[in-house]
């Protein structure tokens, strides 16, 4: 802790850069989007520049008594600034963009590698044109395309760059519509996209092409040659994924399994090009220019050669954001220390976050971003004090122990927010980062090797011990993967329990490093916030019955829990399919393991203590509900608490009374509208109460509310 203890507020200006652009960012996220605070922003932003100017003028910066002002007010605007560039490329603000006005047709260019999966080709369009009944204008904004493609051959060859006609039939991005889904709005509205498309290939023309930014045209082609230069030698499907991953950022042909084996073991992100990577390229080569440390002139030689290589790797990889992060963080701790002998290296990496989001503020809604700064900032705080706390001088464990500890204080930074996002926690990360580090390492060096050496024979031996490290390390993963406990699923809390987590981790931290009792007792109290809270959630969970009717459009999924168990009645055909596992899993996941969920088929008989289903009329508890299509005829009369129709069933309201009887009616998507406005009316006049699900929240039901 003395490095830290020494560490002066005129030592890390970007610090405070960074947190004043960050109030600013944080109040466009506040506040919704409006014309009149944007152009008051501007007006403020030209007050405090026209205030600063004015005062540097009049002090001709002799006066130290300003100096306080003069950083308020540069501090000041750097919060507006943070605001404005939030706010610019809103529909609301942005009057140029293309959902403001009445077209028959768009025109714009691809903005990334379109995405294939399955028969959909996906990816976002940067508008341009408009073409409506005054001509042709010019328009901005960004769309989410997705265009369904027959068959390979039918499909236009669409690449970066490329410029289509399409249809202007947009819809706005859709909010959730079930509990614990992923927010795709919110996720498409960071990377300013609010709109989005499907559309048939022979609906996309394809009229240009090189209209994107040509440097990103010129990496993306140099990476698919380095792609297609693995696929030459690596024959096995999965390494040439692992190898283009890795070594390249290309993950188009990666399987879910093989993801999901990295993601269980905490290897996740040895996967992903990262600052490992762009580390490994700046540690190599600085060895290999060792001699030039010798005086300032070779130094700076030094350095040119360093920030080609890092953004030679960089523009290899097409600028994947995560590279580019770590090589503007590495490009300031390079400069730091060729310029200025002395790395001050907090502020280095707020210089790289503060210039990143200048350029775009909503990267600090990028979960890559929130993770990739937090695990550098738990090396650079934690790993010196983890060092320290069981020194080791023997040479062939050192590595071993440096490496551990520094396992330790990434997953100290990263680990407790992944866990909130992605709701899992990998146990055996450090054993498995230490088990993987030197083969990924060789991984790395070996797909560089693989990627200079001209085509023979030497290139075709590096390409088969290429692929024999990589399926060895792939059955590594497996192997603890399978292990008991491997991951920890099912982890859901709230932000302030997360960030209570993050109090704790400080506090023991600055308790044990400082030996100081008030760090001690605020860990303590930190412990005790948690545990409480965890048992009350846990308490409350025990006597509570719910009941979720998931909007899955025209399917049926109908979600029960109750008491750590957890049951799935639906349409679909297993709890393995990608809709139960996107729209129904995450809200029985958080209050039920996944061992304790069982799948119930529509139309099928089940039955134990909780639950009865038989020919569409499922009991749970006191709860009865029924799912109706009007196809399956009833003798005599039944009373249902929920009543849920179904693909327009053919029947009126009143034959329908006759058979059924309810308290709630639900209306789902595989209605149409005019049914849906026929039987809602018709179920009101009885006094009935309606929810209808289509385009709507997930309704749900438990047993306190219903009391």
């Amino acid at each position: 802790m003395n490095k830290q203890d020494h560490i002066h507020r005129g030592h890390i200006p970007f610090v405070r850069f960074l947190l004043a652009l960050l109030v600013g960012i944080g109040a466009s996220y506040a506040v919704a989007p409006l014309r009149p605070l944007y152009v008051a922003a501007w007006f403020m932003l030209m007050l405090l520049l026209i205030v600063f100017i004015g005062l540097v003028w009049l002090t001709q910066l002799r006066r130290h008594k300003s100096y306080g002002i003069l950083g308020f007010l540069i501090l000041s605007a750097l919060a507006v600034v943070g605001l404005i560039q939030s706010w610019h490329s809103d529909p609301a603000i942005d009057r140029s963009h293309f959902s403001r006005y009445a077209s028959r047709a768009l025109i714009g260019y691809v903005a990334d590698e379109p995405l294939m999966r399955g028969d959909h080709l996906r990816f976002p369009l940067v508008i341009t044109q408009r073409y409506g009944s005054d001509g042709v204008t010019a328009v901005s904004g960004r769309l989410m395309l997705t265009v369904r493609i027959a068959d390979s051959l039918s499909g236009p060859a669409l690449g970066y760059g490329d410029e289509l006609l399409i249809p202007a039939a947009y819809q706005e991005i859709p909010p959730p519509y079930n509990p614990g889904e992923l927010d795709y709005q919110r996720y498409l509205a960071n990377k300013n996209i609010r709109h989005q498309t499907y559309l048939q290939a022979e609906s996309v023309e394809k009229i240009g092409k090189d209209k994107g930014n040509p440097l990103m045209a010129h990496a993306l082609a140099l990476r698919q040659q380095m792609v297609d230069k693995f696929s030459r030698y690596i024959t096995d499907k999965d390494a040439f994924s692992v190898a283009s991953t890795l070594i390249l950022g290309y993950r188009a042909d990666l399987s879910e399994a093989l993801l999901q084996a990295f993601s269980n073991t905490g290897t996740i992100h040895v996967l992903s090009v990262s600052g490992m990577h762009v580390i490994i390229v700046f540690w190599v080569m600085s060895k290999l220019l060792w001699w030039m440390d010798r005086n300032k002139n070779l130094r700076i030689g030094k350095f040119i050669l360093l920030f080609t290589a890092v953004w030679g790797y960089a523009l290899l990889t097409g600028f994947s954001p995560s590279v580019s992060r770590a090589a503007i963080m590495i490009t300031f701790v390079m400069a730091a220390a060729t310029f200025k002998k002395q790395n001050r290296v907090y502020n280095s990496i707020a210089a790289s976050a503060f210039f990143l989001l200048l350029y775009e503020p909503k990267f600090i809604a990028d979960v890559g971003f929130q993770l990739s700064y937090l695990a550098v900032l738990g090396i650079v705080f934690l790993h010196p004090i983890l060092q320290t706390v069981r020194p080791v001088a023997n040479r062939l464990t050192k590595p071993i122990v440096d490496y551990a500890w520094m396992s330790v204080a990434a997953q100290s930074g990263a680990g407790p927010l992944a866990a909130y996002y992605f709701h899992q926690f990998p146990l055996y990360f450090l054993p498995a980062n230490l088990l993987i580090v030197l083969p990924a390492s060789g991984i790395m060096y070996l797909g560089f090797a693989l990627l200079v050496l001209p085509p023979g024979q030497l290139a075709s031996a590096v390409g088969v011990v290429l692929e024999k490290l990589i399926l060895g390390v792939n059955g590594l993963l497996n192997n603890m993967e399978a292990l008991p406990m491997a991951s920890i699923h099912g982890i859901w809390m709230t932000w302030w329990q997360n960030l209570l987590i993050y109090s704790l981790i400080l506090a023991a931290v600055f308790a044990l490093s400082m030996r100081s009792k008030r760090w001690a007792y605020c860990a303590l109290v930190c412990g005790a916030f948690l545990l409480v809270s965890s048992f009350s959630a846990n308490v409350r969970a025990l006597g509570q019955e719910e009941v979720v009717f998931f909007n899955t459009r025209r399917e049926v999924a109908v979600g029960l829990i109750s008491k750590g168990k957890g049951w799935i009645y639906s349409s679909l055909p297993s709890v393995d399919d990608q809709t139960i596992r996107y729209s129904v899993l995450p809200k029985l996941e958080a209050h039920v393991p996944t061992s304790a969920i069982r799948f119930i088929a529509q139309d099928s008989s089940y039955h134990d203590q909780r639950v009865y289903a038989k020919e569409s009329i499922v009991q749970f508890g006191d709860l009865r509900f029924m799912v109706y299509t009007g196809k399956v005829h009833y003798t005599g009369h039944v009373h249902v608490d929920i009543l849920l129709l179904r693909n327009n069933p053919q029947i009126t309201w009143e034959k329908l009374m006759e058979t059924v009887s309810c308290s709630k009616l639900i209306l789902d998507g595989s209605n149409s509208d005019s049914v849906i406005s026929h039987l809602k009316a018709a179920a009101e006049n009885s006094g009935i109460s309606v929810y209808v699900l289509k385009n709507n929240f997930a309704y749900v039901w438990d047993n306190k509310a219903s009391s």
